[in-house]
């Protein structure tokens, strides 16, 4: 298997389309980096067992993954509807509380947001599923909120509800979120997505759950989606190891036409903070039933990589898709096809480029000095011996020409980089070994392809120590 098919990275959400193994290692094969576990969804058994699942493949394929769990948050959502409701434009539509009893026929839709009918009045607007069915507010009846539908769709179980004006549930962190990150914990997740963070403090919540010892230190991961966490998102980007340009709720909070320009500086500031960042919602949604997405989820997909985006996901194509494995190999023709155009240009990383020269940070300066070599042809490859995955990072959101390699002895950070842009993680058990080694090592990997003539290695005062990283030389290869 080539490890360096496109250097834009690819996470998949699983669900009934893709839970068996055959798929997985399809997708795997097809290039996914990353199995996003949407814990809004099924129970922790299950969970577990996709775990379980997904690291047994990706051992037996030589491929890191990243396993990403996306908790629920405080959600406004529908509760279980036994079956897909097929709702046509101006029908009748009652909400109810999930476990109330439905006065009579019609359609009803059970949620699980307490106090919804007091916090409603006639004229509001209900959107569910990231805006895509839309009811207006006909009355209230006690608990009975009546509606009729602004556009015809589906409607099917646990769907997202938003209500603009409307105040979410105080607090964060649900006490389903504590027994997600405890399941994530005791499951060696590699990226812990925090849902509807407002501030800084969200997260240092959240921190504060996780181990505060040891190896294993999971990624942090911040979803943009609220407006309080735009007007925030430099506290959190501080005190977060990733983001996410989660575009479904935060094109309801704010006015749609706003999420290009927001995705855009979303992006820009997480690549000038060495965070990486993932673009989601409805990249190639069309793809859920057709064999081919259209041209404008084609352009969607391309711009967050000209953006600068990290890796984008995919949720409903590859949970519910007809041909979940179709949609990685287009995502990935794509991301191919876009990367050429990224590399001729480089306006992106020359910006983010032109900022850090002014920074006096060594870390900085080395991963400024790393790129400045190699934009040389006669470079084919920078290595990157990593204990917690930063220097890797800093380099990488620099979009430089030659793949990094990043050598560590975490699997954890290992699956971590996995989601970064151009960034192929290696284990080894130790970093602090010689130049020789190091070559030998990424030889026997099969990463050195025919014609490779010269590589870039970074390295600190401490090897394998964090920090410590502070110069950087060339070697040839023999």
């Amino acid at each position: 298997m080539n490890p360096f098919v496109s250097k834009t990275k690819i996470v998949a959400t699983i669900g009934p389309a893709s839970f068996s193994a055959s798929v997985q290692r399809r997708l795997m094969a097809a290039g996914v980096d990353g199995f996003r576990l949407n814990l809004s969804h099924g129970d922790h058994e299950e969970h577990a067992g996709v775990v379980a699942s997904l690291r047994k493949i990706s051992a037996e394929m030589g491929r890191p993954v990243a396993i990403v769990v996306d908790l629920p948050g405080p959600k406004m959502r529908l509760g279980k509807v036994p079956k897909p409701i097929t709702v046509r434009r101006g029908a009748k539509v009652r909400f109810v509380p999930e476990g109330v009893s439905r006065p009579g026929p019609g359609i009803f839709l059970p949620h699980e947001i307490s106090g919804l009918a007091q916090g409603l009045r006639p004229g509001s607007i209900i959107f569910i599923g990231d805006g895509m069915m839309q009811f207006k507010v006909k009355s209230i009846q006690g608990e009975i909120v009546e509606t009729e539908a602004m556009v015809a769709g589906v409607v099917r179980s646990n769907k997202g509800v938003n209500i603009p004006g409307y105040t979410a549930p105080s607090g964060v962190l649900t006490d389903a979120d504590k027994r997600g990150i405890a399941f994530a914990v005791k499951n060696k997740a590699d990226v812990i997505c925090i849902s509807f963070v407002g501030g800084p403090e969200d997260m240092l919540a959240a921190r504060a759950l996780l181990p505060q010892s040891g190896k294993y230190r999971p990624c942090l991961l911040a979803k943009i989606e609220r407006r309080q966490a735009v007007a925030h998102l430099d506290g959190i980007l501080a005190v977060s190891d990733a983001v996410m340009v989660a575009r479904g709720d935060l094109g309801i909070e704010l006015p749609i036409e706003e999420i290009p320009g927001l995705q855009k500086d979303i992006i820009h500031r997480a690549n000038m903070a060495a965070k990486p960042v993932i673009v989601a919602t409805q990249m190639m949604l069309s793809m859920v039933d057709n064999a081919r997405p259209t041209r404008a989820e084609v352009t969607d997909v391309a711009n967050a990589i000209l953006d600068g985006a990290d890796a984008i996901m995919f949720s409903e194509e590859t949970a519910i898709g007809h041909d979940p494995v179709a949609v990685v190999r287009i995502a990935k023709k794509i991301a191919r096809q876009t990367e050429r155009r990224l590399v001729k240009s480089g306006a992106i990383a020359l910006e983010v480029r032109a900022a850090i020269r002014s920074e006096d940070s060594i870390d900085d300066l080395v991963s400024s000095a790393a790129c400045d070599v190699l934009e040389n042809r006669t470079v084919d490859l920078a290595i990157t011996p990593t204990a917690t995955g930063t220097t890797a990072r800093r380099i990488a959101r620099l979009r430089p020409r030659p793949w990094i390699v990043a050598i560590t002895d975490n699997p954890t950070v290992r699956n971590i980089l996995a989601l970064s842009s151009g960034v192929f993680p290696l284990e080894v058990p130790s970093v602090a070994i010689t130049d020789f080694e190091l070559a030998k090592r990424i030889k026997d990997a099969g990463l050195l392809r025919p014609g490779t003539r010269r590589l870039v290695i970074t390295s600190g005062t401490l090897l394998g120590v964090a920090g410590t990283t502070n110069s950087l030389k060339i070697i040839d290869v023999f």
